[in-house]
């Protein structure tokens, strides 16, 4: 019998390979989570699982060992699908690609995440450069997250297929109850504990304004990374009124946090396409965010969030106040969030992803 004929999914022949999904810490775990539970058979190697970096390098030593053995004896398996971003995930994918690609012939698919993986690459080293070139330009198919890429890399690159797969979320069951006016507005910041999530700017705003501010709103943050920094500010500041951090969530924790909250907030200056954001529609919570990235292809300004100049705390101090103060919009913007979430429920994700591997297979 044929190889085409013993394959009865579409994913029989598909490995995917990217970071620990079960306990993940970033957007391409909560991907793959989707994936995984929307797929069937899902094979996947995971390449990291958010350790120390000793541990890490010993657990990717055995990611390869897995992966080499695992195309050894599983020859069904001909498209490898490798989910990255930058810095040290295009270290750990070049090696994933060399083995797939150079040393067992299979077909790959590289995946890219990174909101900044253009001025990564065009600032990186020449070794950086290379294993970029060696993902992309050894790819049968290359997956972006929008559009707005396809200049750099037509011109940066040998692509053989260029297409824009959206990232999945997840059905969620929004709670549609009419706010009280007196009630305090809730706002949710989920991600990395970092400057350029514009979260530091964000609490140095809260501090600034927390007079005015105080017993009209609170702050729930949550993420990882610089959490011992965001802390010491919160309580140097004397805003844990106002601002508590809620540690990393996951799962029924961060649904309760989503249920809880009114807005969810991303001050970012750097993003591809935020898992957060979608999240936060599947909730039927409005964004207030920045046009970086995708965002601006699936925010759309005072119709389902709002969007600010990343950097401009005056201008989100007027964002703020004014959704505090006056809150006739807010049913009509969780309304149009709800809607914005059905295009990326995990069926017509699905659909792109099968059709792809029935091009190159």
């Amino acid at each position: 019998m044929s190889l085409s004929l013993s394959i009865t999914s579409p994913y029989d022949n598909v490995l995917f390979v990217g970071p620990d999904y079960k306990n993940h810490r970033g957007g391409i775990g909560a991907v793959l989570s989707i994936y995984s539970k929307n797929i069937s058979p899902f094979n996947f190697i995971a390449t990291n699982t958010y350790k120390n970096k000793l541990y890490e390098m010993l657990y990717f030593s055995g990611s390869l060992l897995r992966l080499f053995f695992l195309l050894v004896r599983n020859r069904q398996i001909t498209i490898v699908h490798i989910h990255g971003a930058k810095d040290g995930s295009i270290l750990r994918k070049f090696f994933v690609g060399f083995v797939a690609k150079k040393l067992f012939a299979r077909k790959i698919v590289f995946h890219i995440h990174a909101g900044a993986f253009d001025e990564c690459y065009q600032n990186g080293n020449p070794l950086y450069r290379f294993m970029c070139r060696f993902l992309v330009n050894n790819s049968e198919a290359l997956v972006v997250l929008s559009g707005r890429w396809n200049n750099f890399f037509e011109q940066n690159f040998r692509i053989r297929k260029l297409l824009v797969i959206k990232n999945p979320v997840e059905h969620k069951r929004p709670v549609l109850v009419s706010r009280k006016k007196d009630a305090e507005v809730v706002f949710l910041f989920l991600g990395r504990i970092a400057d350029h999530k514009g979260i530091f700017d964000l609490v140095d705003l809260i501090v600034r304004e927390q007079k005015t501010l105080r017993g009209k709103c609170k702050f729930l943050i949550g993420g990882n990374h610089e959490v011992e920094r965001l802390k010491n500010t919160i309580a140097e500041g004397g805003i844990g009124d106002l601002a508590e951090y809620i540690g990393w969530v996951q799962d029924d924790e961060k649904d309760k946090f989503f249920y809880q909250s009114d807005y969810f907030i991303l001050p970012t200056y750097e993003e591809a396409m935020p898992m957060t954001i979608l999240e936060a529609f599947s909730f039927g919570k409005p964004v207030i965010t920045t046009p970086v990235g995708s965002i601006p292809e699936v925010v759309e300004n005072s119709k389902n969030g709002i969007l600010f100049t990343p950097g401009d705390m005056n201008q989100l101090k007027k964002i703020l106040f004014d959704v505090i103060d006056d809150r006739s919009g807010y049913d009509c913007m969780r309304k149009h969030a709800m809607n914005t979430a059905t295009y990326y429920y995990p069926e017509s994700i699905k659909s792109d992803l099968e059709k792809l591997y029935s091009e190159i297979s």
